[in-house]
């Protein structure tokens, strides 16, 4: 568990660490499949969700900028597609977090619908600047199909865990 004044310090080197281990499975998931379906893992996605609940909105959405600008070195090359995603997702969880009261059916459906949102406007994004192009009959059924429920088993497996070890009992409910 760990204690509120060290989370801070911890989450970005945890989101970085989360963002490695994202693409390695993405990548052994793609490999099972012959890349006929394609699994986008989304650990550091589940990482923000649970420390939005303890930390400051604006040092996680600059965490989030930092996050989105190396998610865009990593997979594409060009930077602005992930480092507007991840702080919009950031503010998205934010909104929910005052509009929706928090429990463990509310952080999944809020998973599920972050996972969708990241990965239309990703696709959206590089489909406009001409990084892509896919069909829906593609991205749906063996991209998009795929990354939801290989996050909702994510979800189901990491989310006692996570939360038990980012947040100390005590913090739930204050800001740092």
């Amino acid at each position: 568990m760990i204690q509120r004044t060290t989370l801070k310090y911890i989450t970005p080197i945890l989101l970085f660490l989360l963002f490695l281990l994202d693409a390695h499975i993405t990548r052994i998931m793609a490999s099972w499949t012959n890349n006929a379906y394609v699994a986008n893992a989304h650990f550091a996605l589940l990482a923000l969700l649970i420390v939005s609940k303890v930390i400051d909105e604006r040092f996680l959405l600059g965490t989030a900028l930092v996050i989105g600008i190396l998610y865009d070195l990593y997979y594409i090359g060009v930077i602005g597609i992930y480092a507007v995603i991840f702080p919009l997702l950031v503010m998205l969880l934010y909104f929910f977090k005052e509009v929706i009261q928090q429990n463990i059916l509310t952080l999944f459906f809020t998973m599920v619908i972050s996972v969708t949102i990241f990965e239309l406007v990703s696709l959206l994004l590089q489909t406009v600047f001409g990084l892509t192009g896919t069909s829906s009959d593609y991205f749906v059924p063996r991209y998009l199909g795929p990354t939801l429920l290989f996050n909702i088993f994510i979800f189901v497996i990491f989310i006692f865990p996570l939360e038990k070890l980012l947040i100390a009992p005590a913090d739930e409910s204050l800001d740092i």
